[in-house]
């Protein structure tokens, strides 16, 4: 039996082994599909179960996709070969490799390999929904919540693969199970997925009485029918604006893109009011495992904040003399700002302490009133790290500290009602609604519990900076000084700057999918992963791969001068 015939002959997870080839005698001691989901029990918890492991494919292991996306779009900066963060995050980019042994090699597979298997439990289940009755008749509102829940596990895989690769199997429940399901562009997986979440939310509206999810389901959320399609909305409103690879694709479809802003607009005016934080328990298969790793920094060198991102929230002029200063010879420097998501003092001393305030808490220790300020900390002057001089910086991301010192044991948000409020606000600002586009920027822009900046009003244009004069934020390299000083940012830098502050270390890529379609990676970047090669040679089709400077499949040159002669300031 072939390994990544998975695709086609179902998937080896759970006790499930549906695949068969030639002369093998059935052995009655490995279970089967059809034994295995035969009660309503069974099924009920086998679909129950298929959520998780989508969630898995996407933040359960190190060695993923995740870790290169966050150095690919500077959510993180590290220069380690492990997972494919140096490789991946190196300037100028390097092409991903797709041969055998090639950095980030199993990381490039994991997330393919994980979400077709989630893609596929729910497609099983769905097949034995055909069969098995859940509940105490047809009529039972319990079958029709576990096709609801299949049908949405199967979006948000099929989604994720939409978003990371640019082909992937588009599995369903009529799937001849031996069979191997061929391979579709990014764009074809993403309809497939966005028509799976309509169908679940279709089931949830037709059926009278239907009931809270399992609390198990989605760890932690016993989730009511508004909830429940509120959360699929907001997953619709992700991978309809995310799919895009371009500046061009994510345009107004008005413009020629493939992004219909008044459809995101409608699913996230629809999504989540509050954050989907899951009960994480990595003993239970929730995890959220990056944070293993996240404060081993010093000699460790795993993570610290972008210099060159953070740099945006300086008014000090900090910012400017490290952006006129030659690549090899910028040196960390103090970002000092009025947001206060960032720390505050004119100090680093100052800084320290301020991160460990009276009354600071982490991600959702505490109440609503309290965000976990500061977001980021400046770490102690002995925990410094080296690398880029482009990169590195006196900060770390801090607001999961306490579910890092709690062994990844409790709340942890996956999506924040923030990036779907903006994704929202940036729908507007390209259908030309300026008001309706700042109101949600400044729900955490302008929070004294947050941002506390002054507030965007009376915008009308993407021309005119942001309010603020010289303690203005965001600030960014300005082009029409070859990127060597900063300006103050428009209404476009100001929605960036709050996706990226409140989104930075919950979803999935979040910085890479947005990055890539706003124009804001490097040049060279690779905007999405070919297939595996491992599936490609079990497949007999070429191995290929993708990016690198002036390659196919890579990212042209975009805003604040990130490529050659810009702002890397390479003389």
């Amino acid at each position: 039996m072939r390994k990544l015939r998975l695709l086609g002959c179902g998937v080896v997870v759970a006790g499930l082994a549906a695949c068969r080839e030639p002369l093998v005698v059935d052995n009655q001691n490995q279970a089967d599909k059809d034994r295995t989901l035969a009660t309503a029990a069974d099924l009920e918890t086998f679909i129950g179960s298929t959520y998780a492991v989508a969630h898995q494919g996407t933040f359960g292991g190190n060695d993923g996709l995740q870790t290169q996306l966050m150095v690919m779009a500077f959510e993180n900066v590290s220069a380690l070969a492990n997972f494919g963060m140096g490789p991946r995050g190196a300037i100028p980019r390097t092409p991903i490799d797709n041969t055998p042994n090639a950095a980030g090699d199993a990381g490039n597979l994991r997330d393919f390999n994980f979400e077709h298997r989630a893609a596929r439990m729910a497609t099983l289940g769905l097949a034995k929904l055909k069969t098995v009755v859940i509940g105490s008749s047809p009529a039972d509102p319990k079958n029709a919540r576990a096709a609801a829940f299949a049908h949405f596990t199967l979006g948000v895989a099929l989604g994720n693969l939409s978003l990371a690769y640019d082909s992937a199997s588009i599995v369903t429940e009529n799937d001849d199970f031996n069979a191997t399901i061929p391979l579709s562009g990014y764009k074809d997986v993403n309809k497939a997925a966005l028509a799976h979440l309509d169908s679940a939310i279709a089931i949830v509206r037709d059926t009278s009485a239907f009931p809270n999810l399992p609390d198990l389901w989605v760890k932690g959320n016993a989730l009511t029918s508004d909830q429940f399609i509120r959360l699929i909305r907001s997953y619709k409103a992700r991978f309809r604006a995310g799919v895009a690879r371009t500046p061009a694709d994510r345009a107004d479809v008005g413009a020629g893109g493939i992004v219909d802003w008044n459809k995101v607009i409608l699913d996230a005016d629809s999504g989540l009011t509050a954050d989907l934080i899951i009960a994480m328990d990595p003993s239970a298969g929730w995890d959220m495992v990056w944070v293993a790793q996240h404060y081993a920094t010093g000699s460790a060198n795993w993570h610290q904040m972008s210099q060159f991102i953070l740099g945006m929230a300086d008014t000090s002029g900090g910012y400017d003399t490290w952006l006129s200063t030659t690549r090899f010879n910028r040196a960390p420097f103090l970002v000092v700002s009025p947001d206060r998501r960032l720390p505050q003092g004119a100090t680093r001393a100052a800084q320290v302490g301020d991160t460990l305030r009276p009354g600071f808490r982490s991600f959702y220790v505490g109440t609503s009133a309290n965000p976990g300020r500061p977001f980021v900390r400046n770490r102690p002057a002995g925990l410094d790290q080296p690398g880029d001089p482009f990169g590195i910086s006196m900060y770390d991301f801090y607001r999961s500290r306490s579910f890092f010192s709690a062994a990844r044991i409790g709340p942890y948000p996956v999506m924040t009602a923030a990036e779907i409020r903006l994704l929202a606000a940036e729908g507007y600002l390209r259908l030309g609604n300026f008001a309706a586009a700042m109101q949600r920027i400044n729900v955490t822009r302008a929070d004294s519990l947050r941002g506390n900046l002054p507030p965007l009003a009376g915008l009308a244009d993407t021309l005119t900076a942001v309010p603020g004069g010289t303690a203005c934020v965001p600030r960014v390299p300005d082009a029409a000084q070859n990127f060597r000083k900063s300006k103050c940012g428009n209404i476009w830098d100001a929605l960036k700057w709050e996706y990226r502050i409140e989104t930075m270390y919950t979803g999935y890529g979040m910085w890479y999918f947005a990055g890539r379609g706003w124009g804001d990676i490097p040049e060279g970047t690779a905007f999405n992963w070919p297939v595996p090669w491992q599936e490609l040679f079990l497949r007999q089709e070429a191995i290929y791969g993708r990016g690198g400077l002036g390659q196919p499949g890579s990212a042209a040159r975009g805003n604040y001068g990130l490529f050659d002669g810009g702002v890397y300031g390479w003389q």
